[in-house]
């Protein structure tokens, strides 16, 4: 879940053989059941993990708690606002850009 969170999204799908390169080298080993059948488990759970069909299918990670518009209004709005010091807007923008992926925070 966390790898789909962190590193994907419409524009940057993954596929279940990269999924298990991912957990290899946190040290898991898994099959594509297993992943796929995670993938299952959380699609159950209502997370809203998308597929583009293909030869090899693609799943990301489609409905987040904030969208792309909605955290750069925030980070806006963070940046203007004089009353917060730059270490804690900087602090602060980090937080925002957790509920996007990291090709969006970029």
């Amino acid at each position: 879940m966390q790898y789909l969170w962190t590193n994907t999204d419409f524009e940057h799908p993954t596929t279940i053989k990269d999924i298990i390169a991912h957990l290899e080298s946190q040290g898991i080993t898994a099959t594509r059941k297993t992943v796929a059948n995670d993938i299952e488990d959380l699609r159950s759970a209502g997370i809203e993990v998308d597929c583009q069909r293909s030869t090899q299918n693609r799943y990301y990670i489609d409905t987040r708690h904030f969208e792309l518009p909605e955290v750069k209004l925030l980070v806006d709005a963070v940046q203007s606002a004089r009353f917060i010091t730059t270490k804690k807007s900087r602090a602060l923008i980090k937080k925002l850009s957790a509920f996007i992926s990291r090709y969006q925070g970029d």
